[in-house]
């Protein structure tokens, strides 16, 4: 390794371990999605650039290196074009870094800001009807202990719009049940932490769960929601809520046959904000509830319902136009929309 790569790397360390984790605070998901995207970026120099690993530098880190990826991404790898912009966003978020720990890559980060995001046809978040929705927590058996658990956890998580992620690192103390006003400390992404009310039916179901799965004083630190392996308790992995998932949708779709083939953790969440907002809610508040770090990101429900109530329209009068793109509305540009999502309606 040469003088200049020496450095490289040392920015890269000290970028991971002690201005995401220890001054920024991120969460480990979110530092592992940049140190992956980062590792694509430079095993990409080497395979692509024919760069020696061990030789990489800031100055392969050029606006035309950065464009070559991201076209190498979108083509050979086929990325969406969300993924493909989570990758551009990661890259500017080290370069930005770089430019204060080393003044001198500043042109780089400069050159790699004016790189434009791509702009793909959105498409409308998949979410259930509240009938579906209805039908699925109505499949555990709680004449089980197990179906117990994931009859709770499915209703908690639909109930609070919680991440699966979320739900997962709930622990005791995060509940507040006692009271008229029952709620749950959830920790989103970036480790932001965030309120939110249970629905009365909920706490009741949470205390019956505490009263089998938590039964004597326990330390308030523990896991909510665990699994046995040996004994001894461990945190419930994405996978074992997967599968519970996918065995309940099977079985509700032979009462619904509408039910889609596949339900993810994620689609609760969806469905939980879409009802909020087919119901009346806001989209600031609707914004606050969801923990939406800006409030585009919840104008996806408002397009959705857009897209729901279109749709309608066109199929009462025979017709159909989905496949044309450029009916799609530009939010940007609707003064209604504007109006509605930055509070002046």
């Amino acid at each position: 390794m040469n003088k200049e790569s020496i450095r490289f790397y040392e920015t890269v360390r000290d970028y991971f371990n002690i201005y995401m984790k220890k001054q920024r605070c991120m969460s480990e998901h979110t530092i592992m999605a940049y140190r992956q995207t980062i590792n694509q970026y430079l095993s990409y120099l080497t395979t692509e650039k024919k760069i020696k690993f061990e030789n990489i530098s800031f100055s392969d880190w050029n606006a035309a290196n950065i464009n070559d990826f991201l076209v190498y991404i979108s083509e050979q790898k086929k990325v969406s074009t969300a993924t493909r912009n989570q990758r551009l966003f990661a890259l500017r978020g080290f370069l930005k870094y770089a430019r204060i720990a080393q003044p001198e890559t500043g042109a780089l980060s400069l050159n790699a800001a004016l790189i434009s995001k791509a702009h793909g046809t959105q498409e409308p978040v998949g979410f259930l009807t509240e009938e579906e929705m209805t039908c699925l927590l109505a499949q555990p058996n709680t004449n089980t202990k197990v179906g117990i658990r994931d009859m709770c956890f499915m209703i908690t998580m639909y109930d609070t719009a919680a991440r699966d992620s979320e739900m997962l690192s709930l622990r005791l103390n995060s509940l507040s049940l006692d009271g008229k006003s029952p709620t749950i400390r959830l920790e989103g992404k970036g480790n932001k932490i965030r309120y939110t009310p249970l629905m009365l039916k909920t706490a009741e179901h949470l205390k019956r769960y505490l009263q089998i799965y938590h039964p004597t004083p326990q330390n308030p630190e523990d896991f909510l929601f665990y699994t046995v392996i040996h004994e001894k308790k461990h945190q419930m992995s994405d996978d074992n809520v997967a599968r519970f998932i996918k065995k309940y949708v099977q079985q509700a779709k032979i009462i619904n046959p509408l039910m889609p083939e596949k339900v993810t953790p994620h689609q609760f969440r969806h469905s939980r904000a879409m009802h909020l907002y087919r119901n009346g809610m806001p989209l600031q508040l609707l914004s606050e509830f969801m923990g939406h770090a800006t409030l585009q990101s919840t104008l996806i429900y408002a397009y959705a319902d857009t897209e729901m109530k279109r749709k309608a329209i066109e199929k009462s009068h025979g017709k159909d136009t989905c496949s044309n793109s450029s009916i799609v509305p530009d939010w940007q540009t609707d003064e209604d929309m504007i109006r509605k999502l930055y509070g002046l309606k």
